[in-house]
């Protein structure tokens, strides 16, 4: 059986570089009009691309200092530019690269507690990763791929993919 970090850590940092390939051919799309793109949402009440990256960036930190216990980073999130926004990937790949393979061995059963807006919820290990972790992960890597499709960014399901 995969271990927690096999199905978490190496996906996760394999699917920041296809974003961050993504959000290059968003640059190369927008020819100078970065801002529309960057802003675009699918619908009104949902948040833009910035945001989206943003939260793959740190549902993959927050895997790493809940549950394999990495010492918490802290970002602004304050990327308006495509720029700040591969900074961002690049330092989310680092920080997920400098763990150790076997940091989340026999934790399926550990207690998670993450503290939201709605207030504390607990998990256990597994069912952190496998309920929150990597839904919110591809919620939100998948939205971002929506966002640059609809803004007419030539991508396809290659692109989505890493084959790309």
């Amino acid at each position: 059986m995969p271990s927690l970090y096999e199905v978490t850590i190496p996906p996760f940092i394999k699917n920041l570089k296809t974003l961050s390939a993504l959000l290059e051919k968003g640059v190369a799309h927008a020819n100078g009009n970065d801002a529309t793109l960057l802003e675009a949402r699918l619908i009104a009440d949902m948040q833009p691309l910035t945001y989206q990256t943003q939260r793959v960036s740190d549902t993959s930190k927050g895997l790493a200092v809940r549950l394999a216990k990495a010492a918490p980073v802290s970002w602004e999130d304050n990327e308006k530019t495509f720029p700040e926004l591969q900074e961002r990937l690049s330092k989310t790949i680092k920080f997920l690269e400098a763990l150790d393979p076997k940091c989340m061995d026999g934790l399926e059963d550990a207690e998670v507690i993450m503290n939201t807006r709605s207030g504390e919820q607990k998990f256990t290990g597994l069912s952190y990763v496998n309920s929150f972790a990597i839904p919110n992960f591809y919620f939100h890597f998948v939205t971002a791929y929506g966002l640059l499709r609809k803004e007419g960014v030539q991508i396809g399901k290659k692109d989505y993919l890493g084959r790309n």
